[in-house]
């Protein structure tokens, strides 16, 4: 019977829909089940069951992947539609409006000696009210008991409220940072408030962790009664929390040049971007552009607009450095307030030539006369190594000193804790690297110690200048040891920079190394600063590495060894190749049709070659000054060697040996395309038969050298019985493959396809294991050095 669709009760009709919905639910969750059970899915093996990728090559295509992540794309600026803004906000006052020229110079001399280059820079303010700073500013000013404006101040705040491009450079606690900070805050107000999903309008940009959160410190006092926030990011820390407070928005940002990096790339750039950074400043700017970060200030400036204000800041800012940082400014003021590398006046110096082995009597010496004179003594004590900082933190506390340690191995909450406790006076005694030569501002202070004489003179000048701040006086010892005379010299051009007589026998350590530039015997240092390392030492040890292996297994005799040090490789191998018979090369030529197969180039470290034990078995002249890489190279081959049956009498290899341990190989692989059974003759069993090359010159820096580290390779070597040898140059993403030579990879060798399989493998595990650990740590916001057992 038809029921008619108006008398259909309401109720009803709900419940069929609700069935016919779960019906088609049900359907859709086989279609999937059958889908996760390896039916449906074409994806079912890419990945294990805890969502990690289970092939290598996934593995690298992953990494790969969040590698890109972290690349700012450049910004075309003439596709941009930027905003204006007002830049100028100085109205010179009346009282400084009169004044003459000679005047000027006059201030300019009182306030210590300000010099000042660049088209018509304003005068000196020697008055807060000179600035027409907002009235909030003005009365935070005067809570912080601040009376007048410093030297840096004086003449740096007015250049930059009237729009100007800068470079500042005075002594540490100068005041800098007030200098750059309560302009950015005029400049912020002037502008309209941000919009939902828009960026900073002001951006500092710091070398290190430790001076950005002392920065945003002493930003943070203004912020409330501006009505602004300030966001402090920096690597080490949890990047969800600042990802949340820029989504919430943020006109300052105070941050390291990595971090930067990373919240721009984070959700595909929707975290925060450039497009309102209109005031940029970089601080310690000469280590801005070092080495260690150029690249990565070089990007983030390029994505900021072109009409930008940028200022510079440093106490020490050598020519070479400011040739680069000229590039980012636009017709800049250069403002240099006592000298360009200076010890502060109120720090006392005290150098000192002592032995190695006496440096930690007199320490004690010097806590114990500087603690009987006032017990609320703070002292700072640099090194130059991780592992020296704690070794010293132990003697210490073993002679009942209460101290800590500041190094960059240590976690970043462990580290701003530990600045926390210092400058709470909760111990004495603080042991740190020079990553706590820059930005670290404790009051009381009294007293740094270098333990280890810095090596240039812009850390000597950062070090001395972390006592003796705001006016207070302070004590700075340094120790040089008798063999330190290349440092000795850098101390003393500091010390005659900042009008100080140096010690007669630091002067005689400077003298000597003097002489010795003179005689051609040692080269002055290049520019100052922190610089890269050379690779000689690396390029000494590879090429020792290729002769122990090639007289290893027999590809050139032991005199090999012996040859001067400047010897041409590639001459070597030409001749090597030039003595063995046409014939022989045209033989070969079936190998190199293989793909698993291949004849081993001259360059080879496992060459398939009959070679003498014996006659390598002793190298008392080669091993004299080895590294530790070439030592296990060295041992690694002979016991490559020896496990292969390497057995002939010294000096009994005959030139045929080579083209008869070819013509085995060939004989072997013809008689495997026929099918027969290959049969070898005892004690000649061919080395290298088999090989394969593995790439992994795009897995990240740590999992290259998890895997390629002499240990482990002296491992997989021992269990799979492979020769395995680094070959190619490493080529950075992006960067074109030089002509000639090849990415990174590895070439292993050996006399059958299952060790060659074996140690292929074992490879990829680390290397696969080591990356999954990488990304799995930069997630969770990295880890120091140490960890707690």
């Amino acid at each position: 019977m038809d029921i008619d669709q108006s008398e259909l009760d309401p109720l009803d009709d709900f419940m069929q829909s609700m069935a016919s919905q779960a019906d088609a639910t049900h359907d859709n969750n086989g279609d999937n089940d059958k889908a996760a059970n390896g039916q449906l899915s074409v994806h079912d093996d890419a990945y294990d069951s805890d969502g990690a990728p289970a092939d290598p090559e996934d593995v690298l295509a992953l990494a790969a992947k969040r590698l890109k992540k972290k690349e700012l794309a450049a910004v075309d600026h003439s596709k941009m539609n930027y905003e204006s803004f007002k830049r100028d906000f100085y109205i010179e006052p009346t009282e400084l409006r009169d004044l003459t020229p000679e005047e000027v110079d006059m201030m300019r001399i009182e306030l210590g000696g300000i010099k000042i280059r660049g088209v018509d820079p304003p005068k000196p303010a020697t008055s807060w009210s000179h600035f027409g700073l907002p009235a909030a500013c003005a009365d935070v000013i005067k809570r912080q008991g601040f009376e007048t404006p410093t030297p840096i101040q004086a003449q740096a705040i007015p250049a930059i409220l009237s729009g100007r491009d800068m470079i500042g450079v005075a002594k540490t606690g100068s005041g800098k940072t007030l200098a750059f900070i309560l302009p950015m805050l005029r400049h912020i107000k002037a502008q309209r408030a941000l919009a939902q999903g828009e960026g900073p309008i002001g951006l500092v940009m710091t070398p290190t962790r430790e001076l950005a959160v002392q920065i945003h410190r002493e930003c943070r006092p203004f912020l409330r009664p501006l009505g602004l926030r300030a966001v402090c990011a920096y690597g080490g820390s949890g990047i969800k929390d600042q990802i949340g407070e820029l989504k919430r928005g943020s006109e300052i940002v105070v941050c390291t040049p990595g971090r930067l990096i990373d919240l721009l790339c984070a959700n595909s750039g929707r975290v925060t971007n450039l497009h309102r950074v209109t005031y940029l400043v970089l601080d310690e700017a000469d280590r801005m552009f070092d080495m260690g970060f150029e690249p990565q200030v070089a990007k983030i400036v390029q994505g900021v607009r072109p009409s930008r204000q940028t200022v510079l800041f440093s106490a020490t800012f050598p020519r070479q450095m400011e040739a680069l940082a000229r590039k980012t400014l636009r017709r800049p003021l250069e403002i240099v307030v006592g000298g360009r590398a200076l010890i502060p006046p109120e720090v006392t110096q005290h150098v000192e030539v002592i032995d190695n082995r006496d440096k930690f009597v007199r320490l004690l010496a010097i806590l114990g006369d500087a603690f009987n004179r006032d017990n609320e003594t703070l002292v700072l004590i640099f090194v130059d190594r991780q592992e020296a900082a704690d070794a010293l933190l132990r003697d210490l506390m073993r002679r009942g000193y209460v101290c800590n340690s500041l190094h960059g191995g240590k976690d970043q909450t462990d580290r701003d804790q530990a600045i926390v406790d210092f400058k709470n006076r909760i111990f004495s005694v603080l042991i740190a690297t020079s990553v706590a030569a820059r930005g670290l501002d404790v009051r009381g202070l009294s007293m740094v110690v270098n333990y280890d004489c810095p090596n240039h003179m812009e850390d000597l000048v950062h070090r001395v200048g972390r006592t003796g701040r705001a006016g207070n006086k302070g004590d700075a010892y340094t120790f040089v040891t008798p063999d330190q005379d290349r440092y000795a010299n850098e101390v003393v051009k500091a010390m005659k920079l900042s009008g100080l007589s140096p010690p007669a026998d630091i002067q005689a350590l400077a003298d000597a190394f003097l002489e010795k530039v003179l005689q051609g015997k040692e080269r002055r240092g290049g520019r100052a600063g922190f610089g890269g390392k050379g690779l000689e030492k690396l390029d000494k040890d590879r090429t020792m590495i290729k002769k122990i292996q090639k007289v290893t297994y027999g590809v050139v005799g032991d005199e090999a060894l012996d040859d001067d040090d400047n010897s041409d490789d590639a001459r070597t191998e030409a001749d090597t190749d030039a003595e063995m018979p046409a014939s022989s090369i045209k033989r070969t030529s079936k190998l190199n049709d293989s793909e698993t197969v291949r004849r081993l180039e001259s360059t080879s470290s496992a060459r398939p070659i009959s070679a003498p034990v014996g006659a390598t078995s002793e190298q008392p002249s080669a091993q004299e000054g080895m590294s530790a890489a070439a030592r296990a190279a060295m041992l690694a081959a002979q016991a490559a060697a020896r496990r292969l049956n390497i057995c002939a009498a010294a000096g009994s290899v005959q030139q045929s040996a080579p083209i008869s341990a070819v013509d085995q190989i060939n004989q072997q692989l013809e008689s495997s395309a026929k099918g027969e059974g290959a049969t070898t003759t005892p004690g000649t069993i061919p080395v290298g038969a088999f090989g394969c090359e593995l790439d992994i010159n795009d897995y990240p820096q740590k999992a290259r050298w998890r895997a390629t580290n002499s240990d482990t390779l002296s491992q997989i070597i021992e269990q799979s019985g492979a020769a395995i040898t680094t070959r190619g140059v490493f080529v950075p993403p992006g960067k074109p493959v030089p002509e000639g030579e090849r990415k990174l990879y590895l070439s292993i060798e050996a006399d059958t396809e299952r060790a060659v399989e074996r140690a292929k493998n074992e490879i990829k595990r680390i290397l696969t294991e080591a990356t999954l650990h990488i990304m799995e740590q930069d997630a969770r916001g990295g880890s120091g050095r140490y960890t707690v057992v």
